[in-house]
């Protein structure tokens, strides 16, 4: 038996094979550096998908759609930056910005006419990528970020001259939030700045500053399993720190900064339309330690633009699992600026009357549910009821004018969209009922739009007489009828449904953008299982199309490949789904080595599983990532990716967890074997996240599989104690569940080579990445065939360049040594 652990290139390789399994390419599996995969899936992954187009940003003016100019997967240089996890954000402490800024963005931009002329670039910097386009209101300018090395600035693009002028005097603080935030007349822009006199950054020089402490709440406190936590006094500091700016009110012509307010954790910033008053959202002390940034306490407030606070909108305390009431306030709803300039909207529920001398409620009729008009200087005397309803408000929209409400109620089942207008409130136009139990006759929801201040409004008919409601039509046999995207136009006074646009049923249609207000003409996007989706302009009236880009299809071997739906039925009549992909040239004589790849999901019974399947649509585009197992196809494999049911009553659905295992397999290989393509002497499987957990566990309750792949997986159930996935019971509720679902429990009978991959940054929830190292760990001592790639800097879902040529690599690798030739071997033997 020989044992290797290495270090290279970054990447940690825990790597054992025993004895007559063990004729394999060692060289490659434990090869220092990264390492490349046969050229075709080589080819695949580094695809040039990334320049194919979507026309679905449309500008103010409706005349171009605004382009990210993409250069596909992120190089290790970017990826491997150094970077501090500070209670779950992600942070660029060079650029004292989100990481994911650094990682991401793109190259440019670009203005696509939607009307056939020349694309033109934005000349955005040289040494800089971007991100976070936002169009001015009346559509003249952009906004974006423009990521350098170590900073990042605000600069404002003229669509006319497609010149770009950098706005911010300093950098950028884009940690806790991203503002880019216009004023209805384009003059200004509200961000959040590095502190002009920022302080230098905290030191750890102290041995207390390590001190990690954490003491139990009072009562049950069932808190999810969060990793990267706040560890101690100077991880609070850096947050701090790095988090702290300044909110300031930036003039686009001259460049003039106005700061507002002192500098503070500003997590949300939202400009009034006259860039007067400010929301701000500002997270509040103390910092926890046993939940996320994200859970913090927080304050939700009106500023004038002097900083000075003139309300407050809501108060959070920490979402810690204490139950504790910040307010006997009904707390406000669906807060917003109004599109008309007017203040503020929001939704509250009316108070409940005081308690008497006697500590009784006084008696009163049903409590309303109030639609109010909050107006500057937004005291409490302000606020001007507008609406009042009976039952409570689900959504509220308005027309440009804010005279007519447009109401969503739910009652029951039964929901209803009606139209209200505020000089005869009383009559109420129904735009649709519906009863939600009927999932086929779902009418859409209401189109909505920016309006001429930049806030959300109806879209209405130029007339005032018509709304639209934009929605899919799905089918009950969804494996011959695929969905069809419908817009319907409907009159707000008699509720009279038009149909404007329905996607036709042999191809994908769904819509993009509205190019004019009558919806006489949209963009749309069509695509086939065959076809790669593009861009149309599709005129209503008549039903005629102008295609408006070119996208190509960069792997066809793929698209063209075999696809085969199937149906699978187990033995207690569970019945569920399958697709097979095979190689293009496949003649159906040799038998082919097949990997599955998999998740489980939990069902309470058929008709769960049936609802769950009914959004699919047989007419989509067959897209691949650059993860995606069917690149195996170019290998000689078939690759089939089943549906995987575990099905059980709510709430105790993994008590049936091994036993679905076990009858899934067993059927979805029988009916693979009806169709005639699988080996079924050479099968490996895999999957990604539970469906690491899944892969796992069905090598060592069932004997199907030769290999297996698992990435970013949890082994070990008593790791997350208080719940995990849809388990709603905690490990001394379940205990028999917990441990028989746990693969390290049970590593004594895995049968077959099992690949792990992990990223060592990963901070999903529940996948620690401890998990893979303690699962390898259990399997060397058992002396099982085994290996772990363990990859940095990267999350739950490994994507930098480098890293994703490299699984795949190892993957090849280990699926033609245990797999493909596995029988070749064992003759030998």
């Amino acid at each position: 038996m020989k044992k290797n652990a290495l270090l290279f290139g970054g990447i940690m390789v825990l790597f054992l094979f025993a004895g007559s399994n063990g004729v394999f390419s060692q060289q490659l599996l434990t090869e220092q550096g990264y390492q490349e995969p046969p050229e075709e899936i080589k080819n695949l992954v580094l695809s040039e998908r990334y320049k194919n187009v979507s026309l679905n940003n449309l500008g103010p003016q409706r005349t171009y759609f605004l382009n990210a100019i993409s250069d596909g997967l992120t190089p290790m240089a970017r990826m491997g930056k150094p970077y501090q996890n500070l209670g779950g954000v992600e942070i660029d402490t060079a650029a004292s910005r989100h990481r994911r800024f650094t990682t991401g963005g793109s190259v440019g931009y670009e203005l696509i006419p939607w009307e056939r002329g020349r694309t033109r670039s934005i000349r955005t910097p040289d040494d800089a990528r971007v991100s976070s386009a936002s169009w001015s209101p009346d559509g003249s300018k952009v906004a974006y970020f423009a990521h350098y090395e170590n900073e990042t600035h605000i600069y404002v693009a003229d669509v006319d001259s497609r010149r770009s002028t950098r706005i911010t005097p300093r950098a950028v603080l884009a940690t806790l939030t991203s503002a880019i935030e216009w004023s209805s007349d384009g003059m200004y822009i509200t961000t959040v700045l590095v502190p002009a006199d920022r302080d230098p950054k905290p030191q750890r020089d102290n041995p207390e500053d390590e001190f990690l402490i954490r003491v139990s709440t009072e009562d049950e406190n069932q808190l999810r399993t969060y990793q990267n936590l706040l560890e101690g006094p100077y991880e609070k500091s850096l947050l701090e720190y790095y988090g702290t700016g300044q909110l300031a009110r930036i003039n686009v012509e001259t460049n003039e900064v106005k700061e507002v307010g002192e500098p503070g954790l500003y997590s949300s910033v939202s400009m009034d339309p006259d860039a007067e008053y400010l929301r701000v959202t500002t997270i509040e002390k103390p910092f926890s330690n046993i939940v996320p940034v994200s859970l913090f306490a927080d304050v939700n407030e009106v500023w004038n633009i002097e900083g000075d606070v003139k309300a407050e909108v809501r108060s959070r305390h920490i979402r810690d699992g204490r139950d504790e009431d910040n307010n006997d306030e009904p707390e406000k709803r669906n807060v917003r600026w109004r599109p008309d300039g007017e203040g503020i909207s929001f939704l509250q529920k009316e108070a409940p009357p005081e308690e008497n001398e006697e500590g009784e409620e006084e008696e009163h009729e049903k409590l309303m549910d109030q639609v109010i008009k909050w107006m500057p200087p937004y005291g409490e005397d302000d606020k001007e009821v507008i609406y009042e309803s009976e039952t409570e408000i689900r959504n509220l929209e308005y027309s440009q004018d804010c005279q007519t409400l447009f109401i969503t109620e739910r009652e029951g089942g039964e929901e209803h969209l009606y139209a209200i207008h505020l000089d005869d409130p009383e009559e109420k136009h129904t735009i649709y009922k519906w009863d939600t139990d009927e999932f086929y006759e779902n009418p859409g929801n209401l189109m909505t739009t920016n309006g001429d201040l930049g806030e959300r409004i109806t879209r209405i008919s130029p007339d005032g007489n018509f709304v639209y409601l934009q929605g899919t039509q799905y089918h009950e046999e969804w494996t011959e009828n695929a969905p069809q995207p419908f817009i319907d136009k409907v009159e707000i006074r008699s509720g009279e449904t038009t149909r404007v646009f329905e996607s036709e049923e042999d191809i994908y249609e769904r819509v993009l953008a509205v190019i004019d207000d009558e919806m006489n003409r949209i963009v749309i996007s069509r695509e086939a299982p065959t076809k790669v989706p593009d861009s149309y302009l599709r005129d209503t009236r008549d039903g005629s199309t102008d295609k408006l880009t070119d996208n190509v299809d960069y792997s066809p071997q793929l698209t063209n490949a075999e696809y085969h739906e199937f149906e699978v039925e187990r033995p207690d009549g569970i019945t569920f789904h399958a697709t097979a992909i095979l190689p293009e040239d496949y003649d159906g004589e040799e038998k082919l080595p097949t990997m599955f790849w998999f998740y489980p999901r939990e069902y309470e019974d058929q008709d769960g599983l049936d609802r769950a399947a009914r959004r699919r649509n047989i007419n989509s585009y067959r897209s691949h990532g650059s993860r995606s197992m069917q690149l195996l196809i170019t290998q000689g494999y078939a690759v089939v990716q089943p549906d995987f049911p575990i099905v059980g009553e709510m709430d105790e659905y993994n008590d049936n967890f091994i036993k679905s295992i076990q009858r899934n397999w067993t059927a979805i290989l029988d009916a693979c074997d009806e169709l005639g393509f699988m080996d079924r002497s050479r099968l490996g499987l895999g999957g990604h996240s539970y469906g690491a957990f899944g892969t796992a566990n069905s090598m060592i309750h069932t004997s199907f599989f030769k290999a297996g792949i698992a990435g970013a997986g949890n082994y070990n159930r008593s790791l997350t104690p208080i719940t995990f996935q849809r388990e709603r019971r905690i490990l001394w509720e379940g205990r028999e569940a917990y441990i028989s679902m746990s693969p390290i429990f049970w590593a004594e009978r895995l049968d077959g080579a099992l690949l792990m991959y992990h990223g060592a940054d990963d901070t999903n929830v529940g996948t620690w990445p401890t998990n893979s190292k303690r699962m390898f760990h259990a399997l060397n001592g058992l002396g099982k065939t085994a290996s772990l790639y363990f990859y940095p800097y990267e999350g739950h879902g490994p994507s930098a360049e480098e890293t994703v040529l490299d699984m795949w690599a190892r993957w090849v690798e280990w699926l033609d040594t245990y797999v493909k030739y596995a029988n070749e071997e064992e003759e030998e033997d």
